[in-house]
């Protein structure tokens, strides 16, 4: 989504006493426009966004913010605010690596990335939410209950497909039990993973952080990052031993809650954007209710 045009004398403003800057566009970026700044010696990331708006985007520094005190390694936060000729933007610190996806390409993922990669995630699920939020079997039935009567109301799933549904997630949902809420990334995917220089792991784009059950945070990771049977054990090793916990023994069943609820909202999502795109979220939750 990001435009070919810059306002550079409104990007002077946010960077005072820079006489020239080189710009670069970032086509990637799907909520926001993102731009790549480099001026004497220093290097940022702008992200514009007219359709959220300066809320949206200082309620993503804040957790930004929140994280990075944690001890996460995320970019730093420079301003955020409105401009008369870029609208809501924010500015941030450029950091240097590639992506988990650019990695991926190379044939260069190595083996010790998944433990840093889940120490990383215990950091932010570590720092506690304000405010406290707890998840229970009936917060957890009402959301479901939402999202499949929300469905049904605009035709996007069949009664036969709610009702397989009901029969999949009730009974997860009861069975979880009350859990304190954790604050979450929910979009950790292969473009959102950075690899630093001298092998660190920061974590990108905040636009979906929000205080959620740590569970959830695993759906797009297992899906899209597609860590080996050994990768994950060492990721979730290393997740529970920086949290000082025990291994959770109901974590394979939130994680088949919490994958419902996210493939339900899939189609949602596609629904006001591109609806060639909701048969493929009809097979997805076909798949998952065939799951054992």
């Amino acid at each position: 989504m990001t435009t070919a045009v810059l306002d550079h004398a409104a990007v002077r403003r946010l960077l005072p006493g820079t006489a020239t800057f080189y710009a670069r566009p970032l086509p990637q970026g799907r909520f926001n426009t993102c731009w790549h700044l480099a001026s004497a010696g220093r290097s940022y990331l702008l992200k514009l966004n007219d359709r959220e708006g300066e809320a949206h985007l200082r309620q993503m520094a804040t957790a930004m913010s929140d994280a990075a005190a944690g001890g996460v390694a995320v970019p730093r936060v420079l301003h955020v605010g409105t401009d008369p000729g870029l609208g809501p933007f924010l500015l941030q610190e450029w950091l240097d690596g590639c992506t988990f996806a650019e990695a991926r390409e190379d044939d260069a993922i190595e083996t010790d990335l998944w433990p840093r990669l889940g120490h990383q995630i215990a950091l932010l699920h570590s720092c506690p939410p304000t405010p406290a939020l707890t998840a229970t079997p009936a917060s957890r039935t009402r959301q479901l209950g939402d999202l499949v009567d929300t469905l049904r109301r605009h035709r996007l799933v069949s009664a036969a497909l709610a009702e397989a549904t009901h029969r999949r997630g009730l009974p997860l949902a009861q069975q979880l039990g009350d859990l304190e809420c954790v604050n979450t990334h929910q979009d950790i995917h292969p473009d959102n993973i950075l690899i630093r220089p001298g092998g660190q792991i920061a974590l990108l784009d905040f636009d979906h952080a929000t205080t959620a059950e740590y569970a959830s945070e695993f759906v797009k990771l297992d899906r899209w990052c597609q860590p080996s049977v050994h990768n994950r054990e060492q990721l979730l090793d290393a997740y529970w031993q920086q949290r000082g916990e025990l291994v959770d023994p109901l974590f394979e069943q939130r994680l088949a809650f919490h994958r419902l609820v996210i493939t339900l909202s899939y189609f949602l999502y596609w629904h006001g954007r591109d609806a060639t795109q909701i048969p493929g979220c009809t097979a997805a939750l076909r798949t998952e209710l065939e799951r054992t």
